[in-house]
């Protein structure tokens, strides 16, 4: 039998269905979204796999293993430097690994395979965190759009840190439901503490908890005391990483990363320069010189940097009014800029999606309803941020994607960076579908499941 629930805060009724029916939705779209990851990783073939940012990366965790330093230094290095440049949760992730198993194929291996759970548990974690929020059919939807989502998937095979990244993200919102829920300092100081690991795995979300709690408590949708709790607890590592950061050396940081994505997202041409360099045209090459000479003032000297980068809009203001302007969508757009591009990060061979046909029809499907998913998004978040908004999950969702959008606006901004955040975007846009029917409903008279409990 499915029952009628308020929504906490108010809202109309959320059919809400059985225990049991609802754990076996969870289990069925939680293993479809896993057979999918481990069919992909176990097929596609990444071409020299350790590459781009993976070059760092693998760097990092070597040199834990190693040396016990967190260092970009290339394997055999001379030298082992610590540095800040690169964030640590997902270097960490990638030593465990290292330590457990022998070899590098070992490694990558249990690195793929444990980025697919990982991508399946992700799912499962935001229906989990959702519920109430969404009504129960919609929300299966949604965990159906996350499982099968082309991204979501390759980013899987990839050494990168989006996966991970994704995951904590979406278990410190589950926590954090718990947490509203049960009114717990304890579980509010555990969705705080992985709040903070996702920042250390992406410093992007660092601020974002503490300005949660502050609008929330602002807007009294939450108490002083659990407010406090959440801020402790996601400040709490990250405050200890930055205490180990201000002793080293003057070098590569993550405060210098965030400058030279500042100075990259500025450029119109850097997406189209970078793709020419890449096919050693010398009209790419021209473009990324100019990009690096003005990155290097910027680390330089911050200010020169910031006058030089206002110099330059200054000549053509309207057109980079624009190009900020259009910033969000083109990090909710579909195919990625700096890589391979369509949905690969890195040169993929063999993959399903493009030598299978049930596969390359989905990726179609996908690429064809990414713009109005992009919509619908914006209209969830609308619809959940206003005045009256029922639920405070609904509304912290709504503001992850509204921050993050902001983020990644200002800094650089392409679709690789989303990845992450996808299924927070179907969240809100499958809440607007569900408002949408719920309106439709309301307006022809109550229907028959809105009355009645359903087998």
């Amino acid at each position: 039998m499915s029952t009628l629930e308020q929504p906490p805060g108010g809202d109309r009724p959320a059919i809400r269905w059985t225990i049991g029916k609802w754990s076996l939705a969870l289990a069925l779209v939680g293993t479809l979204a896993f057979l999918l990851r481990w069919y992909y990783v176990s097929h596609a073939v990444v071409y020299h796999p350790i590459r781009g940012d993976a070059i760092q990366y693998h760097a990092y965790a070597w040199n834990l293993v190693q040396h016990g330093v967190f260092s970009m230094a290339q394997p055999g290095s001379a030298t082992v430097m610590p540095d800040s440049f690169r964030d640590p949760g997902y270097p960490l992730f990638l030593a465990g690994w290292m330590v457990a198993t022998g070899s590098f194929d070992g490694w990558y291996a249990a690195v793929l395979m444990s980025q697919s759970l990982l991508g399946a548990l992700t799912v499962v974690l935001l229906m989990s965190a959702a519920r109430g929020w969404i009504r129960d059919g919609w929300l299966v939807g949604a965990g159906v759009l996350m499982a099968i989502w082309p991204h979501s998937i390759t980013i899987t095979s990839f050494v990168l840190s989006e996966t991970l990244f994704g995951f904590l993200a979406a278990l410190a919102f589950w926590l954090w439901n718990v947490g509203l829920h049960r009114e717990s300092w304890r579980w509010t100081s555990a969705a705080g503490i992985t709040f903070g690991l996702a920042g250390l795995t992406n410093a992007v979300l660092l601020p974002f908890a503490p300005l949660l709690a502050a609008f929330l408590v602002v807007r009294r949708r939450l108490s002083w005391r659990i407010g406090l709790t959440l801020v402790v607890g996601a400040l709490l590592l990250p405050a200890t990483w930055g205490v180990r950061n201000l002793q080293l050396p003057s070098g590569a940081s993550s405060g210098g990363r965030a400058l030279i994505n500042l100075v990259q997202g500025s450029w119109p041409e850097y997406h189209s320069g970078y793709r020419l360099a890449v096919d050693g045209r010398p009209e790419g090459a021209r473009i990324m010189r100019a990009i690096g000479q003005e990155q290097d003032l910027m680390l330089a000297d911050p200010g020169a940097g910031l006058q030089r980068m206002v110099a330059r809009m200054s000549e053509a203001p309207m057109r980079y009014f624009g190009w900020y302007l259009g910033k969000p969508a083109l990090l909710w757009d579909w195919s990625i800029r700096m890589g391979q591009g369509d949905i690969y990060v890195y040169l993929t061979l063999n993959s399903p999606f493009a030598e299978n046909p049930a596969w390359r029809a989905l990726v179609s499907l996908c690429r064809a309803l990414n713009p109005l998913l992009m919509v619908l998004a914006l209209v969830g978040t609308v619809l959940t941020m206003r005045k009256k908004s029922p639920n405070t999950i609904g509304r912290s969702v709504a503001l992850l994607v509204l921050f993050v959008t902001l983020v990644y606006a200002v800094l650089q901004s392409e679709p690789r960076y989303s990845i992450p955040f996808r299924g927070f975007e179907c969240l809100l846009a499958c809440y607007a579908l569900d408002k949408l029917v719920g309106w439709l409903e309301h307006r022809n008279g109550p229907s028959e499941s809105m009355t009645q409990p359903q087998a």
